[in-house]
């Protein structure tokens, strides 16, 4: 195994400091969780003199709902998420997420923050955050800027930020009780592995009838994708089985999937339509469980 290479380690207290030494270090790199980052550094495909530790920033660090708007810190765990009751109450897909990313020892360290900036196409995160219509809330030493969170990727392990931006939180409508939304994911086995596909839908209904529809699916595209001509396909409709399988069907020829050493781009094409149809069943099940 490689040795990590050298670096200094600065460990600030508070947001403002860590934007401060983002901004003032040569080849900085923010560190939260570091289970992506550390690998990266080890391998040398990033390369950073010095690492920004996070972690002592408590501000950064939260899962609050207020203002119609449910907020998580860039530095909340995925085990702080699976385990959150709000999280279970209000956002049940990005909970199952979670709670399949890596092992215990991972969702212990690892942060939402982190596994979005890490722009994987698989990562499990993004499906559920991209239904939920986030927002990502960037700060840098000059100030903070909002952006849509399918912004925030900008190609596979490649983001939009600049170099002395760090994620502040990330938010989202609190969800109408009238929703309902799913999380689905397939992986070579159960745990410890990365999503082959993975697939996300949100449904709320007026009675019968699908007033909204979001749905998401990761490693079958360069990026994490939002599937817009699926749901216009949904929206205004009465939700029905035969619905549910045209619409999971129509995802067939808008994902251009890549071969690699986990899966063959045909074998994805396939199962983003048999994870989506689970995807919007559980959610459609959820919908009118949830307006009973």
């Amino acid at each position: 195994m490689k040795p990590l290479p050298s670096f200094s380690l600065h460990r600030p207290k508070t947001l403002i400091e860590a934007l401060e030494l983002m901004w003032e270090l040569e080849e900085a790199k923010p560190i939260a969780g570091g289970t992506d980052l550390l690998l990266l550094l080890r391998d040398g495909t990033c390369k950073a003199k010095h690492l920004v530790d996070l972690g002592l920033i408590e501000e950064l660090r939260f899962i609050r709902e207020g203002d119609d708007q449910i907020r998580i810190g860039a530095t909340t765990t995925h085990k702080q998420l699976q385990r959150s009751p709000l999280m279970a109450e209000k956002s049940p897909a990005l909970r199952d997420a979670c709670a399949c990313i890596g092992s215990v020892q991972i969702r212990n360290l690892g942060t939402i923050g982190g596994n979005l900036c890490n722009a994987s196409p698989a990562a499990d995160t993004a499906p559920p955050l991209l239904v939920l219509d986030s927002k990502v809330e960037i700060a840098s030493h000059a100030g903070s800027r909002s952006i849509p969170l399918v912004e925030l990727f900008a190609g596979p392990k490649l983001n939009s930020l600049q170099p002395c931006e760090l994620i502040k939180e990330i938010r989202f409508p609190v969800p109408k009780k009238s929703n309902g939304m799913s999380f689905q994911r397939l992986g070579r086995r159960k745990g410890c592995t990365l999503s082959v596909v993975n697939a996300a839908a949100y449904l709320e209904l007026d009675g019968a009838i699908c007033r909204q529809a979001r749905l998401a699916l990761g490693a079958v595209a360069p990026m994490p994708l939002r599937i817009r001509d699926v749901e216009e396909m949904l929206r205004g409709q009465k939700i029905s089985q035969q619905l549910i399988g045209e619409a999971a069907s129509a995802c067939h020829k808008l994902v251009n999937p890549v071969d690699d050493v986990r899966a063959s781009a045909a074998y994805r094409r396939e199962m983003s339509c048999i994870l989506m149809r689970r995807a919007l069943n559980e959610a459609w099940d959820r919908a009118r469980r949830n307006m009973q």
